[in-house]
């Protein structure tokens, strides 16, 4: 895919190079088709298509893609900081604000994990609790609602 510059309308500034994901050759050179001719384009398609929800049309805008992607690429491995770097982003934070992070990744990432962890470690510390370390533990608990202040009825 050929390396463009565009025009960001709302910075005022052009970019450097990029593999832009919509482009087309005009004339000799390629050039990136602008968000609002993708916007019109999805409109049109969502339409055509009586796409709706809730009852409501569907509205796209091509930054939605975006979201799609990094949902996309974090779910399937790539590693955040990447997924950063490739939308241009400086902060981790934004990056992360974009994946959808769905209740079953959450439940099914976390027993991998948990799995992962006890092949590495020795089997001897997963033996089950004595009736006096399950008291220690809860103790420490109540204790802990006592230091917040949260021990009423």
């Amino acid at each position: 895919m050929p390396l463009v510059s565009a025009y960001d309308v709302f910075e005022q500034t052009w970019s450097a190079p990029m593999p832009f994901l919509f482009q087309r050759r005009y004339g000799s050179e390629f050039r990136p088709i602008t968000r609002s001719y993708i916007r019109e384009c999805m409109v049109a398609t969502s339409q055509a298509g009586q796409i709706t929800v809730a009852g409501q049309p569907l509205e796209w805008r091509p930054h939605d893609f975006r979201r799609i992607f990094v949902t996309d690429a974090i779910r399937s491995g790539l590693p955040p900081h990447i997924a950063a770097k490739i939308c241009g982003h400086a902060l981790l934070d934004t990056t992360m604000g974009y994946a959808a992070i769905y209740p079953e990744d959450v439940i099914s990432r976390h027993r991998a994990f948990i799995a992962r962890r006890r092949a590495d470690r020795p089997g001897d510390e997963y033996r089950d609790l004595s009736p006096g370390e399950w008291d220690e533990f809860l103790a420490h608990f109540e204790l802990r609602k006592v230091a917040l202040g949260v021990c009423g009825p």
